[in-house]
């Protein structure tokens, strides 16, 4: 037994220094969210007759010889770290908006007024940093019960509430301490995009889109136009319906008829009765409710037709009548200017054919009557300022065979029309 004897000893020596130095952690993992605080909680010891000169955090790696980095200094941690010990026994920090990168080893790091006297705490404090994560199907049919996760790389070390949004709104009846969330019998309002957080934290999970197939829903038939037609003609039929994915089968009936009369989303309808159409998906299909189409034959064309045309020939009489009329006021003012230049036409004489030349008594007496002027005149004009004629329309002139009377000499007229017309000519 004498060999291990110095074994022992050295032994209990070094239980014995070990027990005046330590630092003992609450948590030696600390699972944490992403954007929040975390505390990391210890306490330490030291030898009596030792006084703590420094206290500080720091991360891995941990070199032999070299004195590790106090994060305090550190600018990633400076302004994150707080230290909430003292130099006495705790040892506390808080470091907040954690982010996956702070996902490393700590350790405390003290030393006292002694050289040799300087301690670290290992093994440390694991720090994991986790964000969530929504798992959910793509998709699902409605009437299944379908189960959304929300997932974190870790198990996170505080008790966590659980809150679950759809479509950036709260499902505030979906709280529970539980990861999960359960929809049963999962209808199409249930489509979304799914997040889930926890409660006292800022930060949400991205979101997963939830997508609910379903068979066609509220299908309808819809008419382009109007349901009454006239024979010949033709009226458009829509079919459209809320399904997911969308309905791309529709087949047309007319009622009491078992056979389909057309395909597709619309149909053209030449004859009278009632139609409706079936909108098709792989979930299933459904039927609209029948609409009614009237052909009236003959007399709706005719009327049209009649009417079409009288529009058409009343149209073209008032166009020839405003001709006619055009016409006849272009002819009465031709006629009009016509008589206006005949009242300027010159002076004519009429004389008996078997007359005898004038003689020179015959130009004296006719002497008298070469001036002849009417009683009004007319308004100058300065056209007219320096001249005025007088225009006479016509001048009869009846000479008569001489007789032995004097008074037989004198000349006759029957009649003398003077005309004044509205403008003066030069």
């Amino acid at each position: 037994m004498a060999p291990h004897l110095p074994l022992i000893f050295l032994l209990m020596i070094h239980r014995v220094s070990s027990a005046d130095w330590g630092v003992s952690y609450s948590h030696s993992n600390i699972c944490a969210l992403k954007d929040s605080s975390v505390i990391m909680s210890c306490t330490y010891t030291y030898p009596t007759g030792h006084q703590i000169m420094k206290v500080f955090w720091t991360k891995n790696p941990i070199k032999e010889d070299v004195e590790p980095p106090d994060l305090s200094e550190d600018p990633e941690y400076s302004q994150r770290l707080q230290y909430l010990g003292d130099k006495e026994q705790n040892c506390t920090i808080r470091l907040s908006h954690v982010t996956q990168n702070d996902s490393h080893m700590y350790y405390f790091r003290f030393t006292t007024n002694v050289t040799t006297g300087r301690w670290i705490g290992k093994p440390g404090v694991s720090l994991t940093v986790t964000d969530l994560q929504v798992e959910s199907p793509e998709r699902v049919t409605e009437g299944d019960s379908v189960r959304l996760t929300c997932k974190s790389s870790c198990t996170l070390t505080d008790r966590a509430t659980f809150i679950w949004y759809r479509n950036s709104q709260p499902l505030t009846e979906r709280r529970d301490t539980n990861n999960e969330l359960l929809l049963q019998s999962v209808r199409r309002e249930d489509a979304g995009r799914y997040s889930c957080a926890l409660h006292g934290h800022t930060y949400i999970s991205p979101d997963v889109q939830l997508n609910v197939t379903y068979e066609p829903k509220n299908v309808s038939v819809s008419i382009n136009g109007s349901a009454e037609i006239v024979e010949g003609d033709s009226v458009t039929l829509i079919c459209s319906s809320d399904s997911n994915p969308p309905a791309l089968n529709f087949s047309w009936f007319k009622e009491n008829q078992s056979s389909s009369v057309g395909s597709g989303q619309s149909f053209s309808a030449l004859q009278s009765g009632r139609f409706y159409c079936e909108a098709h998906n792989q979930h299933g299909s459904q039927r609209s409710d029948a609409v009614t189409v009237k052909v009236h034959h003959g007399a709706g064309r005719n009327v049209i037709v009649i009417t079409a045309a009288s529009g058409g020939v009343f149209i073209i009489v008032i166009i020839i009548m405003w001709f006619i009329m055009r016409k006849q006021r272009r002819v009465g003012n031709e006629d009009l200017t016509i008589k206006q230049s005949d009242l300027y036409s010159d002076v004519s004489q009429r004389v008996s054919v078997h007359d005898e030349p004038p003689s020179e008594a015959d130009a004296v007496n006719d002497a008298p009557y070469a001036s002849v002027k009417p009683n009004r005149f007319r308004a100058k004009t300065p056209e007219s300022s320096d001249t005025e004629e007088i225009q006479y329309a016509t001048v009869q002139y009846h000479r008569k065979k001489e007789t032995n009377r004097p008074e037989d000499n004198e000349c006759q007229y029957d009649n003398i029309r003077v005309h004044h017309p509205d403008a003066a000519m030069k």
